[in-house]
């Protein structure tokens, strides 16, 4: 029993190095081959919040959907959706096989993945959270409440890996999926509650949106910013249902996709 117990141990020590060596080679391979790519991945939300804040300009609708910074509403939209399409993306290519570590599986090479980017998104929004509180002194952004924020951008994180093993099984036998699926996500951004309160939509929008597990994600989000943020159509337990699903789902396909192709 002890000797049993101990290779148990041994097992998960060796699993975590290897994840861990993972993250390392993931994180040097950053950028390496374009590196005004990776940036323009992570300025991408910031640009859609920049156009989106000067279109309403040009049409002198400054007023905030909700709180008291038009900025911060969308932030709390861009930022979470974006970081979700990302993920979701590095997640599928990691299951390629290309570069793998000896000893690493595509399971390792998705956890890796995941971690590794989640660290870079989270710890980006952190910054420009608290670049706008230092500039525009947000009131919002001091009382946000870390234990209401933190489960649904956990939950995203895992969404959009279990999606993105899922999209690696379908891009193994349909290559141009890569960027079908790229279309299609940001398409979602006018069904997640990006742009608009889900609640106040007009119902042949809203009946899509709540379909969606990325708006029920965001409504969570900004709840954890605005105590009193209309939430009537939020369902954590769909979001939590969806992310199960996704990540049993997604290793059930890819895992029969490898031995499909042969790998």
């Amino acid at each position: 029993m002890i000797a049993q117990i101990s290779n148990q141990f041994i097992a998960l020590s060796n699993w975590r190095r290897v994840v861990w060596l993972s993250m390392v080679q993931t994180f040097a391979n950053l950028g390496q081959k374009n590196a005004l790519g990776f940036v323009m991945t992570l300025a991408e939300p910031l640009i859609a919040i920049a156009i989106i804040y000067a279109i309403r300009g040009l049409l002198k609708n400054n007023n905030p959907n909700y709180g008291s910074s038009l900025f911060l509403f969308y932030a709390t939209g861009f930022l979470p959706f974006y970081m979700f399409v990302r993920l979701s993306s590095r997640a599928r290519n990691s299951g390629s096989g290309r570069g793998r570590l000896p000893g690493e599986t595509a399971l390792d090479a998705y956890i890796a993945a995941t971690l590794i980017h989640s660290i870079i998104w989270v710890g980006m929004i952190i910054m420009l959270f608290l670049a706008m509180w230092w500039v525009s002194d947000i009131r919002e952004i001091s009382n946000i409440a870390i234990s209401v924020v933190a489960p649904p951008m956990i939950l995203l994180i895992l969404l959009a890996m279990g999606i993105g093993m899922m999209n690696s099984a379908v891009t193994r036998y349909i290559p141009i999926w890569n960027t079908l699926y790229g279309i299609a996500t940001r398409g979602l951004v006018f069904f997640s509650g990006v742009l608009h309160i889900v609640d106040l939509q007009p119902l042949w929008i809203r009946q899509y949106s709540i379909i969606n597990p990325l708006s029920h994600a965001i409504e969570w989000i900004r709840l954890g910013i605005w105590e009193r943020y209309p939430h009537n159509s939020l369902d954590k337990a769909y979001l939590i249902e969806w992310v199960l699903i996704c990540l049993f789902l997604g290793m059930v396909i890819d895992r029969a996709s490898l031995r499909t192709v042969g790998r």
